[in-house]
């Protein structure tokens, strides 16, 4: 009985699986609202989910526009997921979609692009610290052996972001803590 039970639970979940293999995710996320649906959909079913991430980290985009719903799609479903391998796997895809663009746009400044991309990943995983710096070593690890100065400081200046302190609030810079400590005699 228990081994009937077994199959009756995963051959649904075979199949559902084996025709994910045909969902036509570009399709899927192509306008805002579009993506919004997409999203949803993952809400309780953590197939379609992983399934959406794994297409969002090796996907090949064939215009700008798909690009961009990409990018938005990932960071979207980076602040939506709780899976912490979903979270990396996409943060994964967002930095080789962007190593790839600093390759292959001569007018992108890979300092800028990296400061933009880790905002973006930033405000993504705000609830989530760890995941923002995690970043930093799945960038280094994307990083080595790269012998283009365009594509290593983008690297560098990506690394150089997430490993950094976290940022003060506005309004307690060095000199506006120092004014409102009062200094002490003798020490």
């Amino acid at each position: 009985m228990t081994s009937l039970v077994s199959v009756c639970l995963v051959i649904p979940v075979i199949v559902w699986a084996q025709s994910q293999r045909n969902v036509d995710f570009a399709a899927l996320i192509r306008t805002p609202a579009d993506i919004q649906a997409t999203l949803e959909r993952c809400d309780g079913h953590p197939e379609f989910e992983t399934a959406l991430a794994n297409w969002l980290e090796t996907a090949k985009p064939r215009s700008p526009v798909e690009e961009d719903a990409i990018r938005q799609t990932s960071l979207r479903l980076l602040e939506d997921t709780t899976d912490q391998q979903l979270a990396l796997g996409l943060i994964s895809g967002l930095l080789q979609h962007a190593l790839e663009a600093v390759k292959r746009e001569p007018a992108i400044l890979p300092k800028q692009h990296a400061q933009a991309l880790y905002a973006d990943i930033a405000k993504a995983v705000r609830r989530h610290k760890s995941k923002a710096k995690e970043s930093a070593m799945l960038a280094s690890v994307l990083g080595e052996g790269l012998t283009d100065a365009r594509l290593a400081g983008f690297v560098k200046e990506f690394i150089a972001l997430a490993e950094s302190p976290a940022p003060r609030r506005v309004g307690t810079t060095n000199a506006a803590v120092s004014t409102r400590i009062p200094a002490t005699s003798g020490q």
